[in-house]
């Protein structure tokens, strides 16, 4: 008998041990991929040559070029985010109108291309509308058109926009189609009913039952494109001065390598994303 409870016992602390065993694993994948890499990276943003100090950070916020690669990073973020929050938010507007069949289907659709990024979307519009790439010639071959002629880049700055605007608008339609499907039809037809306008009801109704939607996305937004990496670098390479390829540059570049600078240069991209955070939460709670 005494055996036997022994035995129950040890079952069930196994299978109790078992449910932990996921919670184990994610802290330990936490812990090894974030929480050390962040403790690491603050920790050698404040070691130079002469020991322990701020001489990195006084140089991130001295040294013009520096400065001018968070600006250029804020920038491309602000104007991707602003374009892709507006085209995505009334694309998933667009979607509640269907039937739910299709938009399903086409929601389905959506999430695959919001993965699509990195090297391989570089590597897609390279081959679309680079200097020879399939669009940029068939425009130019029975059109007449050359864009490059007239100002089109894609090796620019308006390039690296473009790319980071198509894989923020199906991020943007993933985020704010279930804050748009969620407001209700009959409010939207009573208001209609009592006399209120399209622009009224777009005002006084839709905007801000959407807006802490279309804050906390904005924030996503921005925080998605400030830490894009492989795309810019595939496109224009170390040509330009953007926050993230210098960072890059800085801890694999054999002549100039400061990782401790690096260090610094991440921790300021950081501190600026959780200010958007911080903004975001609070005017989330002042809406709701």
């Amino acid at each position: 008998m005494e055996a036997k409870r022994i035995s129950t016992i040890r079952n069930e602390i196994a299978k109790r041990s078992l449910l932990w065993l996921p919670f184990i694993i994610l802290i330990i994948l936490v812990l090894a991929f974030e929480i050390i890499p962040a403790v690491y990276i603050l920790i050698s943003s404040f070691d130079t040559k002469n020991g322990v100090g701020f001489y990195n950070y006084i140089k991130v916020f001295t040294n013009k070029f520096y400065l001018q690669s968070i600006t250029n990073g804020l920038l491309i973020a602000f104007s991707s985010a602003a374009v892709g929050l507006l085209v995505g938010t009334y694309a998933a507007a667009c979607l509640k109108t269907l039937k739910k069949d299709i938009s399903e289907k086409l929601i389905n659709i959506i999430n695959l291309t919001s993965n699509f990024s990195g090297v391989p979307l570089a590597f897609a519009f390279i081959v679309l509308l680079g200097t020879n790439g399939l669009v940029t010639v068939l425009l130019k071959n029975k059109l007449g058109i050359d864009i490059y002629n007239i100002g089109f880049n894609l090796y620019s700055w308006t390039g690296i926009i473009l790319v980071y605007i198509y894989f923020q608008i199906p991020l943007t339609i993933m985020l704010m189609y279930p804050a748009i499907y969620a407001i209700n039809d009959d409010t939207l037809e009573a208001a209609s009913i009592l006399g209120a306008n399209k622009f009224t009801i777009l005002t006084k109704i839709q905007i801000p039952v959407l807006l802490p939607s279309l804050v906390g996305s904005f924030c996503i937004l921005l925080a998605n494109a400030l830490g894009a990496y492989a795309t810019a670098y595939a496109i224009v390479g170390a040509n330009k001065n953007l926050v993230a390829i210098v960072i890059a540059n800085l801890v694999s570049n054999n002549i100039s390598s400061d990782p401790s600078l690096a260090s610094a240069l991440s921790v300021v991209l950081g501190g600026i994303l959780m200010i958007f955070i911080f903004i975001k939460t609070r005017l989330t709670k002042k809406t709701s």
